[in-house]
């Protein structure tokens, strides 16, 4: 057994051994050491493709993620309390102003409008029933008065007894006193109807309230409600937009606060459409977020079918230009996370390893492992060298 555990023991440290000298071999440990970042290359072949790398000037641009909102928005909710019976309308529905998308049930209401009427009626009629009165009452007063004036001219002159004068006055006073209570008859009634017709209105009007009316053309956002829910005043129903007053919203760097004007002109993109399109910027809220240290720009967009408020788009600031080292995004080779590039030096081929970054139209921006003057290995099926040499 102690010759068997021994036996292990030495097979152990000749394998440990063999795999540690193995180690060292790759790393270069035995005869000349290899370059860090580089790999021993092979003799360059004449018909390989290369370019040389330059120092390109490249534009600098910011961009800032916004949220896209319409100028005009507007939330539907009913003015009074009801069953819904019928919403007409689903989200994506194009509405007009005046259209009565929502009712409401109304029956309830009805019966109070026709009470209404019936009072407004009655107290109509009441009214003419009490002009009526008026005349009889004038023309009543006339006559008296004519008789006393006439009695008074004869009892001036002792022509008639004074009994007969003062039975006169007395009528002249009654004729008085009842073109008064008249005229004041008239007055009620003249009050009556009024109050009468204003509730009739108003029951009208309330009965209005059974359609939620749209105030305006556009779009609907979203729906809120179905046919069966209670309506209540300030429950929203139905979102509307109007989808050719549409804004960007988008937060921007306080410290490009004086590069943006009200009128300028900046392109955007929205990624869900695949669209570039063309903003103006309409207004510029004027305090900065104490959190992003940010100022909100409002971009106007052209009108343009499938944009819907909610989506995000990408306004673009254009800051000038800087210096870069871009080689071919197709020379890169990528295995993992570590990224390298075949460069012809001293007429051999070696593999380094480069850090890059996104440069756009086919090209990375080298971070690291390169510079001006490196010839770049590039692939076999690319067609020209995009000015590089060969």
């Amino acid at each position: 057994m102690r010759l068997k555990r021994i036996s292990e023991i030495l097979g152990f440290a000749v394998g440990l051994a063999v795999i540690v000298w193995v180690i060292v071999w790759q790393a270069g440990g035995c005869g000349k050491r290899i370059e860090p970042g580089r790999v021993p290359g092979i003799v360059a072949r004449p018909e390989v493709r290369t370019l040389t790398l330059a120092v390109t000037n490249v534009p600098v641009v910011y961009t800032a993620v916004g949220t896209i909102r319409s100028r005009t928005e507007v939330q539907l909710a009913a003015r009074i309390v009801g069953r819904i019976l019928t919403i007409t309308v689903r989200a994506g529905d194009r509405i007009k102003a005046g259209d009565r998308p929502v009712t409401l049930d109304d029956a309830e209401l009805r019966t109070m409008v026709n009470q209404a009427k019936e009072r407004a009626a009655g107290a109509r009629a009441g009214l003419s029933a009490a002009a009526e009165r008026a005349v009889q009452a004038r023309s009543a007063l006339d006559l008296a008065t004519a008789e006393v004036q006439r009695y008074r001219t004869l009892a001036a002159s002792k022509a008639v007894t004074l009994q007969a004068a003062d039975t006169v006055e007395d009528a002249f006073r009654q004729a008085v006193s009842r073109m008064a209570q008249a005229e004041q008859g008239q007055i009620s009634a003249q009050a009556d109807t009024r109050a009468a017709t204003e509730a009739q209105h108003q029951a009208e009007t309330v009965m209005g309230y059974a359609s939620v009316v749209c105030p305006m053309d556009g779009v609907v956002s979203e729906r809120l409600a179905d046919p069966g829910d209670l309506a209540t005043p300030g429950n929203t129903l139905l979102r509307i937009f109007d989808p050719a007053r549409l804004l960007l919203e988008a937060p921007i760097r306080e410290g490009l606060v004086t590069r943006v004007k009200v009128g300028d002109k900046l392109p955007a993109t929205l990624d869900a459409l695949g669209l570039k399109l063309e903003t103006e910027v309409r207004e510029i809220v004027p305090s900065v977020d104490a959190g992003s240290r940010t100022f909100l720009a409002k971009l106007c967009l052209p009108p343009t079918e499938g944009v819907m408020p909610g989506m995000f788009g990408t306004v673009s600031l254009s800051l000038g230009e800087r210096q870069a080292l871009l080689v071919p995004e197709a020379a890169v080779v990528r295995a993992g996370q570590l990224e390298y590039v075949s460069v012809v030096s001293g007429g051999r081929t070696t593999r380094v390893l480069i850090r890059t970054a996104p440069a756009g139209a086919g090209y990375a921006e080298v971070l690291a492992g390169l510079k001006a003057g490196d010839v770049v290995v590039l692939p076999k099926d690319r067609g020209k060298d995009d000015g590089g040499s060969r």
